[in-house]
């Protein structure tokens, strides 16, 4: 269940993103309105500290290695979370693909991504779920 508010949004720095809804309450800062198709990754030191933020085109083969070169310009990253905004329904099957190239990609790299959620109309949902993947959030959370 999502138990925060999005009102407790950490602080970049100082404060740790311990849950989804923490997550999602950060990069709703630097989403776009009215939506539009794109990624908002956040990057973590290794105690899940934000350390900095930034949108990019929808994730694909080519944005991933964006979100790459911008975390290699942050040498104290350690994960990523990214938070996918779609115009239409979240749900895509090719998404369990794609979470699998950007999980390798971003390991290459020496990055962890942490979690990937997507908000589209009708809702949000984690890959992950599709993928069988573990909650990676040390509070628990819910993800469709």
């Amino acid at each position: 269940m999502l138990n925060a508010s999005l009102i407790d949004v950490p602080r970049p720095f100082i404060d740790p993103i311990n849950t989804l809804v923490e997550a999602l309450g950060v990069a709703t800062m630097a989403m776009q309105r009215p939506r539009i198709n794109s990624t908002i990754a956040i990057l973590l030191d290794e105690k899940r500290r934000g350390l900095a933020m930034f949108r990019t085109p929808p994730l694909s083969t080519q944005s991933i290695h964006t979100v790459v070169a911008h975390c290699s310009e942050m040498p104290s990253t350690s994960s990523v979370v990214l938070i996918s905004s779609r115009c239409e329904i979240p749900v895509v099957p090719a998404d369990i693909a794609l979470l699998h190239l950007c999980t390798g990609t971003l390991a290459a790299a020496g990055i962890q991504l942490f979690d990937w959620a997507v908000v589209g109309a009708g809702g949000l949902y984690c890959p992950r779920t599709l993928a069988g993947v573990c909650d990676p959030w040390p509070l628990v959370t819910s993800c469709l």
